[in-house]
């Protein structure tokens, strides 16, 4: 049996665990790792359905912006306890995701990814243009939410420690999603729909299980972003947030659990820091994204796997020339 998280993983978590203990980490800087954190959490979730799945959804904005109105709401009218928004995300965000598969998953391809789409137009013109939900301004000023009384989720480094300790459960939980037999039909779909469903499998119910885990996890991640902004917009649900989902999964790599956190991370860090520099900004990234789409097409992730494999060919073709010299003439 598998470890859930090998040696280095720990470590990795140990070094983010520690950064709010370094003195160049300001309040501008705990905030952006929250950032960074946060979105390459929701990547991951993604690629729970890109990667391992081989469905582009065009509808994952829904799922975050949802969460994220699901504890404004609650915040607005005093309800303070982070566990309540959260219960509220889940719910609300999985019965969404439950309608969305059902009629998502009949479709495959480019099929799929359209009505992912239509269906997250429509709640974001919906929260648009719905007064209850504060329209295009969406909901302002909210509280902190607590853990419990007296527990307030108000200051940078308690809200980086919270999405830290998110993260590596959804990770945990993603890696357990993807080594378990659920995990390894989803991976005998992607690669050959027709003969899944020829060997008996559920493709529809396979898929809608897992939009219902990756839309959940992506819903808790918006649930925890009005603890940092203090706000809820219908711009979280745009089409082009869901956009951003997708190139943060391709630049970590698809179908690597790692690689889109560090996607998330890198897409995150990149605008921040080019736009305050230049004001065309989207030039710029997009050129850089051009770069590693050219020249790294399995994402940063992949160039690890590349140069390992390449380190492993060689080991193997210098074993196989010694064995040959040492063998009789």
């Amino acid at each position: 049996m598998s470890r859930p998280l090998p040696w280095w993983g720990w470590l990795i978590f140990a070094v983010l665990a520690a950064l709010p203990l370094t003195p160049w980490m300001s309040r501008y800087y705990m905030l952006l790792a929250f950032d960074a954190l946060l979105f390459g959490a929701v990547a991951m979730s993604l690629d729970l359905l890109m990667g391992y799945t081989g469905l582009v959804s065009f509808g994952h904005a829904a799922f975050f912006g949802l969460g994220a109105y699901s504890t404004a709401v609650l915040l607005e009218r005093g309800v303070l306890s982070l566990w309540l928004c959260l219960g509220l995300a889940v719910v609300v965000v999985g019965a969404y995701a439950l309608l969305v598969g059902y009629f998502a998953t009949v479709r495959r391809g480019i099929y799929f990814a359209l009505l992912t789409l239509i269906f997250a137009e429509v709640v974001y013109t919906v929260f648009r243009y719905t007064q209850a939900f504060g329209g295009s301004d969406g909901i302002q000023g909210l509280p902190a939410p607590q853990l419990w009384p007296g527990a307030a989720i108000d200051t940078p480094v308690r809200i980086y420690y919270l999405v830290l300790a998110y993260l590596l459960l959804a990770y945990l939980a993603c890696r357990v999603v993807v080594r378990s037999h659920f995990g390894q039909v989803l991976v005998a779909i992607r690669e050959n729909e027709d003969r899944a469903r020829f060997l008996g499998y559920d493709v529809q119910r396979y898929k809608m299980g897992v939009c219902l885990i990756s839309a959940v996890l992506t819903g808790l991640a918006g649930a925890l972003y009005p603890g940092r902004a203090a706000y809820a917009t219908p711009d979280l649900m745009h089409w082009s947030i869901s956009g951003e989902f997708i190139i943060m999964v391709m630049i970590g790599g698809l179908g690597t659990l790692v690689g889109p956190i560090i996607g998330g991370a890198f897409f995150i860090l990149l605008q921040e820091k080019v736009s305050s520099y230049v004001q065309w900004y989207s030039i710029v990234i997009g050129l850089v994204l051009v770069l590693i789409v050219l020249f790294a097409p399995h994402g940063l992730f992949g160039v690890r796997r590349a140069i390992r494999e390449r380190g492993r060919r060689e080991a193997s073709a210098s074993q196989e020339a010694r064995a040959r010299g040492e063998a009789p003439g």
